[in-house]
């Protein structure tokens, strides 16, 4: 599928697709979830993820989401990309060629498929482009982080990443695997050294979040050898 592909989605609230799913989640969709709850994002990570802060818990007696409620989504205007996109899937190529997919259904699903708009109406319909802008965005920032890794060490390459990857995902609850996600305490860090005011809104912090991590970027770089 296109942007311009026929394609609506009705979703039903069965909340059969909110079971038995890796809901990864970024340091913008992390913000996003902690404002809703009224907590830090320290504490976010800390109560509610696992993969190294990279996925949602899931409730161990029914694999449910830790936010699936008994009337559906505690969280829902908050909720992350990969559950906006839900039933689709989105790839971008090397070229920036971008393509999407239909994801297998629940066999029981509530939800009901159709060719009533374009799959961009249910992109736009789902508050999709502005997670797309950020995705765009942090994924400035961590080209970037693997681009400085591979000259600290010449041995870093995707087999290894991988392997990190796989290493990640067994790490208990509540751990992180990297303190950068933390938008509160990074941006928190960056304005008590330099004696700036915390932002208090979303894109305040996340403007402030990817300069804190762009300048522990800089100094790193800077003591590379050129």
């Amino acid at each position: 599928l296109r942007g311009d592909s026929p394609y609506s989605y009705v979703c039903n609230a069965c909340n059969r697709c909110c079971h038995g799913k890796a809901i990864r989640i970024g340091a913008y969709e992390a913000l996003r979830l902690s404002r809703r709850l009224g907590i830090s994002t320290t504490e976010f990570f800390s109560r509610y993820t696992e993969a190294g802060g990279t996925v949602l818990l899931t409730r161990p007696e029914d694999k449910g989401c830790v936010f699936l409620g008994p009337r559906g989504c505690t969280v829902h205007p908050d909720r992350p990309l990969a559950c906006r996109l839900y039933p689709l899937a989105r790839w971008i190529d090397p070229d920036g060629d971008e393509s999407f997919g239909n994801l297998q259904p629940h066999p029981e699903t509530a939800g009901v498929y159709g060719t009533r708009g374009t799959v961009n109406d249910y992109l736009t319909s789902q508050g999709l482009p502005l997670y797309f802008a950020m995705g765009d965005r942090y994924g400035e920032l961590y080209d970037r982080m693997v681009s400085i890794m591979e000259r600290i060490d010449p041995a870093d390459n995707p087999q290894s990443r991988a392997e990190r990857r796989a290493e990640i995902d067994e790490l208990d609850p509540g751990i992180m695997a990297s303190a950068w996600l933390d938008v509160d305490a990074t941006v928190g860090a960056y304005c008590r050294e330099r004696n700036l005011p915390m932002p208090g809104d979303v894109g305040g912090l996340v403007d402030l979040h990817l300069k804190a991590s762009g300048a522990w970027l800089d100094a790193l770089e800077a003591r590379l050898p050129t």
